[in-house]
């Protein structure tokens, strides 16, 4: 009999609770970049109501979005003994609860629309994130570029949060620098989930017969044993890095046309220093991890 500790550590696993924080943020980088451009600061305490709904909702769709890739995965993950101590595999979580799981985040979702004061078109963008992210989770082992879906819930949920903090209601009244932090996260959630993410379960994929884009551009398991070899492709490789190039330039666009866009308010300046601090970071550890060549260093990287 699985004790309450063994339980309760299963289900913060199966949402996983160690990435709720930063992925329950991503709503509002896009509140952020609008305040800063419309209020003059990243944080004004008279919108913390704000962050704070934001910060409900992206809480929300991060769990009902991890319960939804194990339980989409379930059959695949069950045929790895690698993946054997998944929740949901394992049976420290049942199916059904995995699904009452799914229809409470659905109902605690619209308890927030209704109590806080979301605009229709940062409710339109919010259903668009959602369509988009429910999606992928259905098509991710059936279509080679299914991440696309993702990248695009990254967009639309941080579009979301710039049009709820603007109140704004059409496309053209947003700021500029929304779309160029939604297409940020568009291009880092991507290459993410297309490429890397799909490193860490590419022996199991194609044992399982699953069609990747790392395995489209030549990425491949040999060997058996506890350390089979992760062979990358330098062409694999260069790919990678130059979408990661392509990711960083975007992030100086805002810089190089500071003064025809914006005023000139500090801490703007500092909140794209961040996006681009945030992403040469990212581009370091991504670079990093295509370099390895050992499949057991890619796998206990992401478990």
């Amino acid at each position: 009999m699985t004790s309450l500790k063994n339980k309760v550590k299963a289900y913060l696993r199966l949402i996983r609770a160690h990435t709720v924080i930063a992925t329950a943020l991503t709503p509002s980088l896009g509140a952020f970049a609008t305040f800063s451009v419309l209020e003059g600061s990243l944080f004004p305490w008279d919108k913390i109501h704000i962050i704070v709904s934001l910060f409900f909702v992206g809480t929300i769709v991060h769990v009902f979005g991890e319960i939804l890739n194990d339980y989409m995965d379930y059959e695949i993950d069950k045929a790895s003994a690698e993946l054997s101590d998944k929740p949901l595999v394992s049976g420290e979580v049942s199916k059904k609860s995995a699904i009452a799981g799914l229809i409470i985040c659905f109902a605690s979702l619209i308890i927030i629309l209704i109590y806080f004061p979301f605009n229709w078109l940062s409710i339109v963008m919010l259903f668009i994130a959602s369509s988009t992210g429910i999606i992928y989770q259905i098509i991710s082992k059936k279509w080679l570029h299914s991440a696309v879906f993702l990248g695009l819930y990254a967009f639309f949920i941080i579009l979301f949060g710039g049009v709820y903090a603007g109140d704004f209601n059409n496309l053209t009244s947003i700021p500029p620098l929304v779309y160029i932090i939604s297409t940020l996260g568009f291009f880092q959630l991507w290459i993410n989930t297309a490429i890397l993410g799909h490193l860490k379960d590419i022996k199991n994929d194609s044992e399982f017969g699953v069609l990747t884009l790392p395995m489209r551009l030549g990425v491949k398991v040999e060997g058996g044993g506890n350390t089979p070899k992760l062979i990358m492709p330098m062409g694999f490789r260069s790919i990678v890095i130059f979408i990661q190039i392509i990711n960083l330039l975007i992030a100086f666009i805002p810089l190089f046309f500071y003064q025809r866009f914006y005023d000139g308010d500090i801490n703007l300046y500092l909140l794209l220093t961040g996006l681009i601090l945030i992403s040469l970071m990212m581009m370091a550890s991504q670079i990093k991890t295509i370099m390895f060549n050992i499949f057991k260093i890619i796998f206990n990287e992401f478990y």
